[in-house]
């Protein structure tokens, strides 16, 4: 992907790296986090070599500072990279590399991302337009959003934070993401969702996603009672899964989920592996209102559900075995003066769905489906999707215990060597009586 979209450049684009050629050659930038930021220099500089279109310039904001005030709300720092295309758009030094400090050892770890990231950059300032999706804040949302914004901000979307009660809905907004709420909503944000939805001035297809973290539906009425009317029917009951071969970490809970065939999200694209952990189940409608709901994921017929305070003991062979929907969508069409354009809202039953490790991960197709979703939603096709994947760059090659240290530490200096130099003594006062 990352060869498709640096081919696919066809304006002037230059990448700037806020740094000194010197300073990134010799990985001072980012030194003290054991960051190699080399990389970005030699990965950019192939860029360059791939496509004519594309340069490589260097800035150091101590001798130009004023460059950082034409993105002041960007605040650049020392190893961000902007990039300027038909639009400018910052790639910060924590979309290069992601450091985390390990719990139990205290120490760093190191996952580069450069590539990705500013493949995504490239492809970003080229795009003809950004659709904006827009995160509700107001409501304890459970879902830590920056995973999947990252997600969205590297398939050709811009992110803003925004809140339903108090807020207007930001202009452009195609797209509003409900991540994983606590609490319900009032009758006011249930008629700005529906005026975003129904909106006859705009013409451009919009759309509605919703997480879920067991979203009990008695305990949020009015927003139950809101996806119901699009043909979703929420269940206070999570899936569980049978077949060994269908879930991770030997957790019936966290199971792999099957596409749903109803409709087609991108057709290029293959689901393998769809991680929905704690998956809240739901029931479809056909069609209510001139809306058609189809299902988007389910889980295997070797499946079962129990509600979440479910404390019996009975065995999992004693459950009746079926498909549960885990995803779903609806939509129907809106005219919008002489144009007609699609409104849909679209249910996930699973927050941990979108999570840090999941969703950005090769290993799942949660990052495809997710952006495939969002571009199925806003009728925005053709533009390429790169999906950061983290890459762990200071992996220790092997891993010793304390124990396996004392042994090692045993056999070696107070067994074996000294056994080495007992027989090599040997061999020499042997070799030596026979001089």
């Amino acid at each position: 992907t990352v060869k498709k979209v640096i081919d696919g450049v066809n304006n002037q684009t230059n990448i700037i790296i806020m740094g000194t050629e010197e300073q990134v050659r010799n990985n001072e930038i980012l030194s003290s986090y054991n960051v190699k930021y080399s990389q970005v220099g030699i990965i950019a500089g192939k860029m360059a070599e791939r496509n004519s279109k594309i340069s490589v310039t260097y800035k150091d904001l101590d001798k130009d500072p004023t460059f950082a005030t034409k993105y002041s709300s960007e605040n650049l720092a020392s190893g961000d990279v902007v990039v300027e295309g038909k639009r400018s758009y910052v790639v910060k030094s924590t979309d290069l590399f992601n450091v985390q400090s390990d719990s139990q050892t205290g120490s760093q770890q190191v996952y580069t991302q450069v590539g990705d990231a500013l493949a995504a950059g490239v492809s970003n300032a080229n795009s003809d337009n950004l659709p904006i999706v827009a995160f509700d804040t107001g409501h304890e949302e459970q879902l830590f959003s920056s995973p999947v914004k990252k997600l969205f901000s590297s398939n050709n979307f811009a992110t803003k934070d925004f809140n339903l009660l108090t807020d207007k809905i930001p202009d452009h907004t195609q797209l509003i993401f409900i991540g994983a709420p606590k609490t319900d909503y009032t009758d006011d944000e249930i008629k700005k969702l529906d005026a975003f939805l129904s909106s006859a001035s705009n013409s451009n297809d919009r759309g509605l996603i919703v997480s879920t973290a067991v979203l009990d539906p008695t305990q949020v009425p009015k927003l139950a009672a809101f996806l119901k009317e699009w043909g979703i029917t929420l269940e206070n009951k999570v899936a569980m899964e049978t077949d060994t071969s269908k879930y991770i970490m030997e957790q019936p809970a966290y199971l792999l989920a099957q596409a749903g065939n109803d409709i087609t999200l991108n057709k290029n694209s293959s689901y393998t592996n769809l991680l929905v952990p704690m998956a809240q189940t739901m029931t479809v409608s056909s069609s209510v209102n001139g809306i058609t709901t189809s299902a988007l994921m389910k889980s295997s017929n070797t499946s079962y559900t129990v509600s979440p305070d479910d404390n019996s003991n009975s065995s999992a062979s004693s459950k009746t075995k079926a498909e549960s929907v885990l995803a779903a969508v609806g939509r129907k069409t809106v005219k919008a003066g002489n144009k007609t354009a699609n409104a849909s809202v679209a249910v996930c039953g699973s927050a941990f769905f979108f999570a840090d490790g999941i969703v950005n991960a090769n290993t799942y197709s949660n990052g495809t489906w997710s952006a495939d979703l969002a571009k199925y939603m806003t009728g925005t096709t053709g533009s390429n999707a790169v999906t950061i994947t983290p890459v762990q760059t200071n992996a220790t090659d092997i891993s010793l215990s304390s124990a396996g240290s004392t042994m090692i530490g045993l056999g070696i200096f107070t067994i074996l060597l000294p056994l080495a130099c007992f027989i090599v003594g040997i061999v020499v006062y042997r070799k030596r009586r026979k001089l």
